[in-house]
């Protein structure tokens, strides 16, 4: 089934190669700007989990416009900043506030784990381009935990309510409280799917799942994609990225893991484990492997990107919360061929999203860190990675691809998401 659906992918493809490959003008190396810093008269000034989401959908030519959010806690509602740049996150400025009023029996709270992602063919009535901002609503009783979509049809402006894709019983990280976290959103396949990390089965104390929708407001069963036969496991934070075989990859945390080695966890209380499957819709059929360096564990809250530069199979790149530095896998994310290297100055933060910037042979990868969780004062920033090794070839290494939303929903990201074979 891979087979035939790489070979409809390649022959799209092939069919747009009479189109010129529009180049985007070189990115200034960025190397920690301020995306946002809480206001003096903020009570809580604490922040966590970046994200972005660059803009690519509409035929975009010269600097690609990118937006950034991250999960604080403003004093005058329930609400997510976005904020805007046209210089490759050099500078930034608020675009919008995302309001999480589209349910009228929830009030108050708080919201947590944003996550932006940008339309690439029309699911119901919204058209690629469409921006879709996720995240988990808890409301001011903490009765509950919510995962909710909201949509913007005008690049970030305004945002409107489109549905509730789970939800579940106040939020607890004890095992067998019934709630819902961390969404991720890809397309694929003609559908979104929304992976979230779900409590709410008596069967795991956790577990990573995803849901299905064609029109972004009936969603389908639970599927799951990382459930333990160990009931007090708790994987957790799933991202998932197309790697440079064609394969996808998703990496997530496993609270209350340990090491068959040594017997503890202590070096790694929630090591970063991995699943490589042929679609992005059946991890829950493959195996998984531990990300391990000759350094140690990577540990919580891993993020995933793939780049095309750093050799032939391009290079997969993961950061963590735990340590400033990344990991890097250049051989299609065999286990043993794993490395640490430096971040290049980027600094630790709870879940630091990360992107590949167009261009510069696909070398840039930026960083976003919004704050360590819990601290009482963080500053949201971004800056950039430049991953080591050749550049890359192919339509995203140079600029973005050609224009084209037909391209059937195989993946996200510069039009069609598939490595740039």
């Amino acid at each position: 089934m891979f087979s035939s659906l790489l070979s409809v992918v390649t022959s799209a493809l092939l069919a747009t190669t009479a189109v010129a490959w529009p180049n985007v003008p070189s990115a200034p190396f960025v190397q920690n700007a301020t995306v946002f810093s809480p206001p003096a008269n903020w009570p809580n000034k604490g922040g966590s989990y970046a994200r972005s989401v660059l803009l690519n959908q509409n035929c975009e030519k010269g600097n690609p416009t990118i937006l950034a959010t991250a999960a604080y806690q403003p004093p005058d509602g329930q609400y997510l900043i976005i904020h805007k740049s046209t210089d490759y996150g050099a500078t930034w400025s608020e675009l919008s506030k995302a309001y999480f009023n589209g349910n009228a029996s929830l009030s108050g709270g708080i919201i947590l784990q944003p996550f932006l992602y940008e339309l690439a063919q029309p699911f119901g009535k919204y058209q690629p381009g469409t921006i879709l901002l996720s995240a988990n609503y808890i409301p001011g009783d903490f009765s509950s935990t919510n995962i909710q979509l909201y949509a913007s049809t005008d690049k970030g402006a305004s945002w409107e309510y489109v549905s509730t894709v789970a939800a579940g019983g106040p939020p607890n990280t004890d095992n067998g409280a019934p709630c819902v976290w961390e969404p991720f959103l890809l397309a694929y396949s003609n559908q979104l799917n929304v992976y979230y990390s779900d409590q709410r089965d008596p069967a795991y104390g956790q577990k990573l799942a995803h849901q299905s929708s064609g029109d972004l407001v009936s969603w389908g069963d639970v599927i799951n994609d990382v459930a333990y036969a160990n009931y007090t496991q708790r994987p957790g934070m799933i991202t998932v990225a197309q790697i440079g075989n064609g394969k996808w990859m998703c990496s997530y945390e496993v609270g209350l893991w340990t090491d068959p080695v040594t017997g503890s966890n202590d070096s790694a209380p929630y090591a970063t484990h991995y699943k490589i499957a042929d679609s992005p819709l059946d991890f829950g059929s493959v195996g998984d492997s531990i990300l391990k360096t000759p350094e140690g564990i990577s540990s919580a809250g891993p993020y995933t990107v793939w780049t095309p530069a750093g050799g032939p199979s391009g290079t997969i790149v993961v950061s963590d919360s735990s340590y400033d530095q990344f990991f890097l896998n250049t051989q299609n994310g065999a286990p043993g061929a794993w490395k640490n290297v430096s971040s290049q100055g980027h600094g630790v933060g709870y879940t630091r999203s990360l992107s590949v910037l167009p261009g510069n042979g696909g070398k840039t990868v930026q960083v976003l860190n919004g704050g360590m969780y819990g601290s009482n004062m963080t500053l949201f920033s971004a800056g950039d990675f430049i991953v080591p090794g050749p550049a890359g070839h192919g339509p995203g290494a140079s600029g973005f691809p050609a224009c084209n939303h037909n391209s059937g929903g195989y993946g996200h990201g510069w039009g069609w998401g598939s490595p740039w074979w």
